[in-house]
């Protein structure tokens, strides 16, 4: 045994090992932060390291086997003993070794001290994570849209609808922070990893899940995650039949609300809005989903749903009220305001009195005293009223921001909106309103960026061109507001800022020719953006009557003159402060 370890060191079989597993390593170290900038997959560096591991038995075989000679690689047991140089071999290959040694010591320094983040503290990903996304705020959650996982794959209305009711429940608790439906759909069909979520949504747990149905059978799947290190906090499968849809949701709530350590008063069950027959809360739910599409075909098709599951169910709030927020969104960008929201206030009414603390049914009257009765104390009743019964929604507290910004506290209301923003950060008609008033509070170069980013986003959307060229028209942008009025899609705003954008570019005919063809098209009903380009074009007296024939009228428009800079050139006329105190916002 003495004599075979003699012969492995007189051959340089150990000192080659030694080499072969620092050269090695020095190789693994490259390739690893060489694979990390090319985003290589996984499988390549675990294939290097294989490679590198099968080697080393080879190296020490040809060490063993094969000699170095002045005349070139031969087998050992082909060398002279007397002309063998493996002493002076050996030599070399120490200070061989010693070299490769010094260059690992090297890429350890800098692995260590140029490549590491600066200001990390020694902790997991995870914590780092946390620390970005949720701070010390255990109870703050968002609602991932459930996963449809019907053999059909057509039952994406209903779990929206179960997504939406389930936020909506949450959100009834105070003391829970829940991300808002329009940043949490924003995840919708995206396979993205929960951390990253939590991160951009600002929330501790995420609650997913899928759903699927077959004939009278439904599955729920449903889980809370941790979002910081992935971890199921809570997780189970609920086999039902379609009628037991209610019962379900709210055993998932509680289940969720129990997860996150919040007092449930007694263990009282928190209400979904609706417990009664399945078909009409399925007709209600391609309501909602319809309606979302903020189309005139859209909110039609949810017009008809609505009233199905009216008739199915004359008695359910939900319906009414989601048919009354329908036809007033409708009513809003078409003609015949006045019957349009006096249909819209009746279905309101109607929801009341069936629910009097159903928030949907209080946020589709302040709707229509908003856009149709200018009551704003009433507005603020009926915004309140919904708060009450969910204290953690952002968009009621949007809506509130913009109660502010009519009465004419754009800085206020930026305040409100922001708040509205942090638990609610990519909505983006929420983004639409804070444009709005940076407008207002002449913060001009961030409302173009702002627009700008809007209409990359939804170019549309009905109204984004109109908010990019408003806001490159009181940046003295002239050339661009025109461009950005000629991409807006709703032919009555695009016709009012082409003709004020030709007007402030000289072109005085054009902008004439487009005012007439305004009026032509739509009548009495554009009285509010008539009066606005009068307004801009100086012409005093015919802005103030354009704006008395909307108020007679009821001209919804109206209600967002305070939000208007159009309105600058006539606000010193006494006129402006008579019409205002008229309106009731004095």
């Amino acid at each position: 045994m003495r004599d075979f370890l003699q012969e492995l060191k007189r051959r340089n079989v150990f000192r080659v090992g030694v080499a072969y597993v620092v050269i090695a390593w020095v190789l693994a170290q490259v390739a690893d932060l060489a694979l990390d900038n090319f985003d290589a997959p996984v499988w390549v560096m675990k294939s290097i390291l294989l490679l590198l591991t099968l080697g080393f038995p080879l190296a020490l075989f040809f060490a063993w086997a094969f000699e170095l000679t002045p005349e070139g690689l031969k087998k050992e047991k082909e060398v002279d003993r007397s002309q063998s140089i493996t002493r002076q071999t050996g030599r070399k290959l120490d200070f061989f070794i010693i070299g490769v040694l010094v260059i690992a010591v090297g890429l350890l320094l800098v692995d260590k001290f140029a490549l590491q983040p600066e200001a990390v503290e020694p902790a997991s990903v995870s914590a780092q994570l946390k620390s970005q996304a949720t701070g010390d705020d255990e109870k703050s959650i968002a609602v991932i849209p459930f996963v449809d996982m019907s053999p059909a794959k057509d039952q994406e209305y209903f779990t929206d609808g179960l997504t939406e009711n389930l936020l909506n429940a949450l959100a009834q608790i105070g003391e829970i922070k829940v991300a808002g439906r329009t940043s949490s759909f924003a995840f919708k069909g995206r396979n993205e990893d929960l951390r990253s979520i939590g991160v951009q949504l600002n929330v501790q747990n995420i609650l997913e899940g899928s759903v699927q149905k077959a004939g009278n059978r439904i599955r729920i799947t449903a889980q809370l995650v941790d979002a910081n290190d992935g971890f199921h906090l809570w997780s189970e499968t609920f086999d039902r039949n379609l009628n037991d849809i209610f019962a379900v949701q709210d055993e998932i709530t509680v289940a969720v609300v129990k997860a996150l350590r919040a007092t449930l008063l007694g263990q009282e069950v928190i209400t979904i809005g609706y417990s009664g027959d399945f078909e009409a809360y399925n007709a209600y739910l391609r309501g909602r989903s319809y309606e979302s599409q903020t189309t005139f075909e859209g909110w039609e098709t949810a017009n008809e749903q609505f009233r199905l599951a009216i008739e199915i169910d004359p008695d359910m709030a939900l319906a009414w009220a989601g048919l009354a927020e329908s036809i007033a969104g409708q009513t809003g960008f078409s003609t015949g305001f006045s019957e349009g929201f006096e249909q819209a206030r009746q279905a309101a009414q109607k929801a009341l009195d069936i629910d009097p603390e159903l928030a949907e049914a209080h946020l589709a009257m302040a709707e229509v005293q908003r856009s149709h009765d200018w009551d704003w104390n009433a507005v603020e009743g009926s915004l309140r009223r919904a708060l009450e019964s969910r204290p953690g929604d952002p968009d009621i507290r949007s809506r509130l921001a913009q109660l502010m910004a009519i009465s004419g506290d754009s800085a206020g209301a930026l305040l409100q909106i922001d708040e509205a923003l942090s638990r609610d950060p990519l909505n983006l008609a929420m983004q639409r309103l804070r444009t709005w008033m940076l407008v207002a509070l002449d913060r001009n170069d961030e409302a173009v960026a702002a627009a700008q980013y809007l209409m990359e986003m939804q170019p549309d959307r009905g109204g984004s061109g109109v908010l990019l060229s408003v806001a490159h028209y009181e940046n003295g942008q002239y050339q661009l507001a025109l461009e950005a009025a000629q991409r807006e899609v709703f032919p009555f705003l695009r016709l009012t800022v082409e003709a004020i954008d030709y007007y402030a570019l000289g072109d005085k005919k054009t902008a004439e020719a487009k005012l007439a063809q305004l009026v032509k098209e739509f009548g009495d009903d554009v009285s509010y953006q008539v009066a606005a380009i009068y307004s801009l074009w100086g012409d005093t007296d015919r802005a103030f009557a354009a704006l008395e024939r909307g108020y007679a009228i009821r001209d919804p428009g109206l209600v967002h003159i305070q939000l208007q800079t159009a309105f600058d050139p006539i606000r010193d006329d006494p006129r402006y402060e008579v019409f205002l105190k008229k309106m009731g916002m004095r």
